[in-house]
């Protein structure tokens, strides 16, 4: 799908936008906020969360394990 200026418009995941909107609404004031390093490990943590939903949303039977989600931090 293209918007008026030509570029393509990528779908977004509705999961995504839950994720994204819980975000904003707990961590952009919080004590992780303060703090670089925290911040920059939650956050991965988050995109890591997104990506595994969408794998499980894409193969229900997939089986996830704790190094799925070590690899995120």
């Amino acid at each position: 799908m293209e918007d008026t200026d030509g570029a393509i418009e990528t779908p977004v995941n509705p999961i995504d936008e839950i994720i994204d909107r819980w975000w904003e609404d707990h961590f952009p004031r919080s004590a992780v906020a303060r703090d670089t390093a925290s911040w920059n490990v939650a956050h991965a943590a988050k995109e890591s969360l997104k990506r595994l939903l969408v794998r499980a949303q894409n193969s229900p039977q997939a089986k996830f394990g704790s190094d799925d989600l070590q690899r995120s931090i």
